[in-house]
C-alpha cells in the first residue's frame, strides 16, 4: 500500500541521521503491557534526541495515554497528552467530514462537478476536467496531480515552510490556465494533495467562510477539541512540540492559506484527537458517509471519503497518516470493536526512520 504522507515527493532529498545510536530503553511500562513497551522501543530506538511520541490507545471505554521522549540516547516517559503536533494529511479526513456535513444539509451532492462550483470558467482546461466531481476530489480519483505545477517555485524558495505563500489567487490561476490531468477522472485512486486542498477551497467558496471557521463550527467546537486549529496563532506555544529535521535539529512549522489547508493544515493533541476518534465510533450519518468504500486500490485497500479502508484476515480498519517537515502521525480505527491506535510525533516526514511510525501504530492496534 502506498504511504500517504503529506510530503513533497518531487523535492524529497536524502537525509542522513547524525550520531545515530540505538536508544537505551528506560521506559516505565507499569501503566501498559511489556509487549507495548517492547514495540515502542523497537520502533523508536533510532529516532534523534528530542523526538517525542504522544500515543492514545483506545479499547472500548478505556483510553491509555503514553508519552515517550528520546533524551541523551535514552527512551523515557513524558506526560505529553496535551501537547500539540502537526497532523499533516490526517486533515483530509476532516475535510471530507466538512463535505459530508454540507451533503447532509442539502447544500451539496457527491456528484456535483468542480466546474459548476468554481466562481470562474475553465475554458482552457482539458475536456475531461469537466467530469471531476466532489467525490473524486475526496477519494483521490480526480486524475489531478499530487501538487499544482505553479507551487514548485515556492517549494524551491522555502522548503522549510513550503505552503505559506501559496495563495487562493495562485490556485485560481493554476485552475484557469495550467491545470493538467495525470489520469482519467474516476478510473484510479491516485493520491493528490491538490485534490484534497481544492475540495477544502470549494467548501469555503460554497459557504463563504474560511476553512478554519468551518472546522471550528462544524467539528472542533461540538467535540470540545479546544487545542486544535489550522492557525498557529490559536495554539498555545507552551504546548506546541517543536518539529525536528531528520538529523534532530529544529525546523519550522508549516503554514497554509485556504488554497491547500484542507490537505494538511491541522495541529492537534492526542487528547483532542481521541475525542474525534470516539465520534467516528458512533452511528452518526455525517461521520458514517466518509467511512463507506467508494473505490478500490487493491484487494485489501479501498478509499472512502478521505479514509483508507484496509481489510486483512477478515478485519477492517479505517486508516490515515500524515507528515510534514517536522512531524509524522498515524491513526487507525477498528470501529466494529471500538478500538483505535493514535500516534502523534515530531519525527520528520523526510526521515529514513519515518516508516516506523506507521509500523508502530499498526503493531499497537494489534496488541489491543
Amino acid at each position: 500500500m502506498k504511504r500517504t504522507f503529506f510530503i513533497l515527493f518531487t523535492f524529497l532529498s536524502t537525509h542522513v541521521l547524525l550520531s545515530q545510536e540505538k536508544a537505551v530503553n528506560a521506559i516505565d511500562t507499569s501503566s501498559f503491557s511489556s509487549e507495548i513497551g517492547k514495540v515502542i522501543a523497537e520502533n523508536s530506538e533510532l529516532f534523534p534526541n528530542n523526538s517525542q511520541l504522544s500515543i492514545a490507545l483506545i479499547d472500548g471505554e478505556n483510553t491509555n495515554y503514553i508519552g515517550i521522549i528520546r533524551k541523551n540516547d535514552s527512551l523515557q516517559n513524558i506526560v505529553n497528552k496535551e501537547a500539540v503536533f502537526e497532523v499533516g494529511s490526517n486533515t483530509k479526513v476532516f475535510t471530507s467530514l466538512l463535505l459530508s456535513q454540507q451533503i447532509q444539509a442539502g447544500n451539496l451532492q457527491l456528484n456535483d462537478k468542480l466546474v459548476d462550483l468554481l466562481p470562474f470558467t475553465l475554458d482552457t482546461s482539458p475536456e475531461k476536467t469537466k467530469e471531476i466531481s466532489l467525490l473524486m476530489l475526496a477519494n483521490h480519483s480526480s486524475g489531478l496531480p499530487r501538487l499544482p505545477q505553479n507551487i514548485f517555485p515556492l517549494l524551491e524558495k522555502n522548503m522549510t515552510n513550503p505552503y505559506k505563500e501559496y495563495t487562493v489567487a495562485m490556485l485560481q490561476d493554476y485552475l484557469k490556465s495550467e491545470i493538467t490531468l495525470e489520469n482519467e477522472p474516476s478510473k484510479v485512486s491516485s493520491y493528490s494533495n491538490l485534490g484534497a486542498g481544492l475540495l477544502g477551497y470549494l467548501l469555503t467558496e460554497k459557504t463563504k467562510k474560511t476553512y478554519e471557521e468551518l472546522l471550528q463550527e462544524q467539528i472542533l467546537k461540538p467535540l470540545g477539541m479546544h487545542n486544535t486549529s489550522t492557525l498557529l496563532s490559536k495554539i498555545d506555544r507552551s504546548q506546541l512540540v517543536v518539529g525536528l529535521q531528520p538529523n534532530g535539529t529544529e525546523t519550522s512549522n508549516w503554514d497554509f492559506t485556504d488554497a491547500l489547508v484542507g490537505a494538511g493544515g491541522i495541529k492537534s493533541s492526542v487528547v483532542d484527537m481521541e475525542k474525534f476518534i470516539r465520534k467516528n465510533f458512533e452511528d452518526d450519518i455525517v461521520y458514517n458517509l466518509p467511512q463507506q468504500p467508494t473505490i478500490n486500490v487493491n484487494n485489501s485497500v479501498q478509499v472512502g471519503l478521505g479514509w483508507h479502508i484496509i481489510t486483512k484476515e477478515g478485519k477492517t480498519v479505517l486508516f490515515h497518516n500524515g507528515g510534514t517537515g517536522g512531524y509524522l502521525s498515524c491513526m487507525i480505527i477498528d470501529k466494529k470493536n471500538k478500538k483505535a491506535a493514535l500516534l502523534l510525533s515530531n519525527v520528520s516526514a523526510f526521515s529514513p526512520q519515518g516508516p516506523k511510525i506507521d509500523n508502530l501504530c499498526f503493531s499497537l492496534i494489534e496488541l489491543l
